[in-house]
């Protein structure tokens, strides 16, 4: 999957030393809001970001995710999907773009809606890496077909690496970047069987919107939650008197965070007491 043109090992490499990460500008409220759809799983537990931790150097046993990444629909745990990327290339959350999750997702969608079946050698048929300039150890998707598969990505998001967070518990994912498998760099096309080049043949050329896709998000949300035995949380706000902090701007200490005494709207329960989070077991 275009794996010809990556230097794996050198793509870990730099991941591991990118000095260039920021302090999260994220603040506690947004953490706990961004990920009320995942808090019920009894098998995770969310780290709010402090100064200590960076994308590429998490608390032990966690991963970093981006606020942009959930934001275009990276489920935690990952869909078994895109676990099945993320072990095959031996990549890390924080090594792809917002683009790239929000691809992977819309593609998911898109064979679900023609009836199509997930296979990697579909995925890596259709889409190659790229290296993102400037961002040590990052990749982003690009599609192999003539047009364009998906229209409509965001370039919203410029300033993405500044907001992160962490998620450890069983996510079936790496840990740590490692290197793509020798199997796995070359031209997947040569190697596909008459079934994935019949269903090539029916989807190239086409392109869809992004935005037919990402307006079922909040509904899948609600299912992955459910098919995993727990609920979606409510959206909580700061508690009265809370005065909101502005963000830091790039290259500034970040802002005092909000108060952890988060409560939910509708709920006597506290954010954080029903929770596992990390806070609790300091």
């Amino acid at each position: 999957m275009g794996g010809g043109e990556i230097e794996w090992a050198e793509l870990a490499n730099q991941f591991h030393k990118d000095t260039s990460y920021q302090e999260s500008l994220l603040m506690e409220h947004e953490v706990l809001n961004m990920t009320r759809g995942f808090r019920g799983n009894p098998n995770l537990m969310i780290i709010p970001p402090t100064a200590d931790f960076r994308p590429n150097s998490p608390p032990e046993g966690a991963v970093c995710v981006y606020r942009a990444q959930v934001e275009y629909d990276l489920m935690l745990p990952p869909q078994p999907e895109f676990k099945e990327i993320l072990n095959s290339f031996q990549l890390v959350p924080a090594q792809l773009s917002p683009n790239a999750i929000t691809y992977v997702y819309s593609f998911l969608k898109l064979l679900q809606a023609q009836g199509i079946p997930w296979t990697l050698m579909l995925f890596r048929s259709l889409f190659s890496w790229m290296v993102v300039p400037g961002y040590g150890g990052c990749l982003a998707l690009r599609s192999k077909t003539r047009k364009t598969m998906f229209s409509g990505a965001s370039s919203s998001h410029s300033d993405w690496r500044d907001y992160y967070f962490f998620v450890e518990g069983n996510l079936g994912i790496p840990l740590t970047p490692g290197t793509c498998p020798p199997e796995l760099m070359g031209d997947a096309k040569w190697m596909a069987g008459s079934a994935t080049l019949k269903i090539l043949e029916k989807l190239k050329g086409q392109s869809w919107p992004l935005k037919d896709f990402l307006r079922h998000m909040r509904n899948d949300v609600s299912l992955h939650a459910k098919a995993l035995g727990y609920a979606v949380l409510k959206e909580g706000i700061p508690p009265p008197g809370t005065v909101l902090m502005k963000r830091a701007k790039r290259g500034q200490p970040p802002t005092t965070q909000l108060s952890r005494e988060i409560t939910e709207v509708g709920e006597e329960e506290e954010i954080g007491s029903g929770a596992d989070l990390w806070w609790n077991r300091r």
